[in-house]
């Protein structure tokens, strides 16, 4: 049930991301051609290394090969930089459209049909909520596309080099995005648990807050004390489940990570021991091998945003999809000549009990009617 909810709210977001596409796709560009100049850094590297070590050549012969190293390294921590510069300012419009649309839709709705909703809840996502989207748009996404182009890339310069080391990167890599998956189910109710609780603490601390006038005539102010305090550790349990199931997921991706370069370097251990390889081929692999995997563990890190986002997203969009009252399109009179009248009115809010039952009156136009009764 709870993957099914997530299907249906990254589509959403995503829709919302594409209100700021044309930035949001450049950035993500940018990201992508930061993380392939690695490919090219990993060959300049192994060309200088193997011409100095077996080549037995001087500083000045591969000096222009440093100098293109040095060039490359710049433009990486550049490129590097505006990605993240653009990919957090169209991040930061996708949060204010979201925000002006949820203010919008709320005051639309009215105090009636929002009667039953906390206005502590509707303050907490319309803060904490859509903030928690931004790692989302401006890491998660981008994260997303850097996973496809970047191992596809080194794979297709590996293969032809040695296709055995290929095939191992080409099996290890998808059991770092299996793995998410199993962990998936479990981050998700964490954080889903998480942000209810959260928005149970904001609730109840301003009925604390408006209510403290009437708690401190009949002395039961330091009470909420202890329940604030029970409601506030319940919360850090919570966080603390969360950044536990994170810092595991992180440690076992870690693992199997490592686990593939270390069998890469046995591999060419033994083959260059044996012969079977040159120098070249098997440090430019072992160069790539662990940038291999470096976008697969950033996945695993900002998946934990995705999840946050996902549980925000999911109680934003349930207050967007509540249905608007219906309204009148007659042309209303002159109101300064318009006398209100009442006859046998009754109301009620919902099914609850009736606020009104046969109310008769009426309020002249042009004069101040008090209405006085007990509340």
């Amino acid at each position: 049930m709870r993957t099914k909810v997530s299907q249906r709210i990254d589509p959403r977001l995503m829709a919302e991301g594409r209100r700021t596409r044309g930035a949001l796709y450049f950035g993500i560009g940018l990201g992508v051609s930061a993380a392939l100049l690695v490919i090219l850094q990993a060959v300049l590297l192994a060309h200088v290394v193997r011409d100095v070590a077996f080549g037995h050549q001087g500083l000045a012969a591969v000096a222009p090969l440093l100098w293109a190293l040095a060039g490359l390294f710049g433009l990486r921590a550049a490129l590097s930089y505006a990605s993240e510069i653009v990919a957090f300012k169209a991040s930061g419009k996708i949060k204010t459209y979201l925000r002006q649309t949820l203010l919008s839709h709320i005051l639309k709705l009215g105090p009636v049909a929002a009667a039953d909703e906390q206005s502590a809840d509707l303050a907490g996502t319309m803060i904490e909520g859509i903030e928690a989207l931004e790692p989302y748009f401006s890491r998660y996404v981008p994260q997303m596309a850097l996973v496809v182009a970047v191992p596809l890339a080194i794979l297709a310069l590996v293969f032809p080099v040695d296709w055995i080391s290929g095939l191992i990167l080409l099996s290890a890599g998808p059991l770092i995005p299996l793995f998410m998956v199993f962990v998936g189910y479990r981050a998700e109710a964490i954080n889903q648990k998480q942000w209810q609780k959260l928005l149970l603490m904001s609730a109840h601390f301003l009925d604390v807050l408006q209510g403290l006038t009437t708690l401190k005539l009949f002395g039961r102010a330091r009470d909420e004390i202890g329940i604030v305090a029970r409601i506030s550790d319940d919360y850090r349990k919570t966080t603390m489940a969360g950044l536990r199931v994170a810092f595991l997921t992180s440690a076992v991706l870690e693992f199997f990570a490592s686990l593939a370069i270390a069998l890469v370097a046995v591999v060419f251990g033994s083959r260059l021991l044996h012969g079977n390889i040159d120098f070249y081929p098997a440090f430019l692999v072992l160069l790539l091998a662990p940038e291999y995997f470096v976008p697969l563990r950033g996945l695993s890190t900002h998946y934990h945003a995705r999840m946050s986002a996902i549980a925000a997203a999911r109680r934003m969009f349930d207050v967007l999809d509540m249905p608007l009252a219906n309204t009148g399109t007659a042309v209303l009179p002159e109101l300064s000549a318009v006398d209100i009248v009442c006859e046998d009115l009754h109301f009620a809010y919902g099914a609850g009990a009736p606020v009104l039952a046969g109310l008769s009156c009426r309020f002249p136009a042009g004069k101040i009617t008090a209405i006085v009764g007990a509340s």
